[in-house]
């Protein structure tokens, strides 16, 4: 069978299939499984939440205001950016708010990405996407010479070019910092603090990372499927979202503990970027392991501190999932997939 009859075939499942999600059997089912997936990410914060010394965390974190002003913002910045990049070429209203505190949350509750799944199910709905089957296939990948796909009739190019926007100017970001962190005698530093092994860990990954990045720029006309000219957009958002949060962070740390020196805060926001992009498990873990060997005599205040600020996440995860359910009703809808 060739690529188009495939294409159709698939098309016409796919328009059979959101013909049936309007109907009221639909309704329920997609309300069903909202209520099952809000309980599983509730019962998955709960049960971390449950694990974490809570003396500990509310001896080490700060009344001052600026620490929680920094806090929040670092954690409430990712989404708003989201907004910003998405609602230029979807034109929603302040309620869609809400799909990207979803997506915050089950990004980093449920596995990576799994929030951007749940983005392009919803932006196919409020879209109204219909399927074609006599349409020619459209292209998955890349925009070749052409201009590009249009973002606003295509939620998975558009969905999938953030993702990968999101990641270059991650890596870009983290490469300058670490740069300007080296060269801050951060590299004496690491050399002193880390064992052999992990440090080889650090750049073998950190490199493998860079070379991948490095090829989806080469290939970028196979890869990209958006425009130049939107791509260019949602770049420079993410890398203003990228350091403002990690400023915000970290600003977060200085304020909690001010007796440790300004170099010793940078190499660590440097550190926590790279560790960040690691495919490794217990990723926070191995970064308050990090943290309290490079800081000497303030070790046991910087593992309260990380411990702490990873508990308020726990938190604040909640409270978004929360959040989004309300600013969901206030807006007269039943669930975050509906439009």
């Amino acid at each position: 069978m060739t690529a188009q009859p495939l294409f159709s075939r698939a098309m016409e499942v796919a328009q059979r299939v959101k013909t049936w999600g309007g109907t009221p059997a639909a309704t329920r089912l997609r309300k069903g499984f909202n209520a099952l997936l809000s309980i599983l990410i509730l019962f998955l914060l709960a049960r971390a939440i449950a694990r974490v010394g809570w003396e500990q965390v509310v001896d080490v974190v700060p009344a001052n205001p600026l620490f929680w002003l920094l806090f929040l913002g670092s954690y409430f910045l990712p989404p708003l950016t989201e907004w910003i990049i998405y609602r230029r070429w979807w034109k929603f209203g302040w309620p869609a708010f809400a799909v990207f505190l979803r997506m915050r949350v089950m990004n980093d509750a449920l596995f990576s990405y799994s929030g951007h799944s749940y983005l392009l199910v919803w932006a196919t709905r409020h879209l109204g996407i219909e399927f074609d089957p006599k349409a020619p296939p459209p292209r998955i990948l890349g925009r070749g010479d052409g201009p590009g796909v249009d973002p606003a009739s295509s939620p998975f190019a558009a969905v999938k070019d953030m993702a990968i926007t999101s990641g270059l100017a991650g890596i870009f970001s983290t490469l300058v910092l670490l740069l300007l962190a080296l060269g801050m005698d951060g590299a004496d530093v690491l050399g002193t603090a880390l064992d052999p092994r992990t440090l080889r860990v650090l750049i073998g990954s950190f490199a493998a990372l860079l070379v991948l990045n490095l090829g989806i720029l080469a290939f970028r006309g196979n890869v990209m499927s958006l425009p130049p000219r939107e791509n260019l957009f949602a770049f420079r958002w993410h890398l203003c979202r990228v350091l403002l949060a990690q400023a915000l962070l970290v600003g977060s740390w200085a304020v909690a503990l001010p007796g440790i020196a300004f170099e010793t805060w940078f190499l660590l926001g440097a550190l926590r970027m790279v560790i960040m992009r690691m495919p490794v498990p217990n990723k926070e873990i191995l970064f308050a392991a990090i943290a309290v060997s490079l800081t000497g005599d303030a070790s046991l205040e910087i593992a309260a501190l990380m411990a702490a600020q990873g508990a308020l996440q726990l938190v604040l995860h909640v409270v978004s999932w929360a959040g989004a359910g309300a600013i969901d009703a206030a807006a007269g809808r039943s669930g975050g997939v509906d439009r």
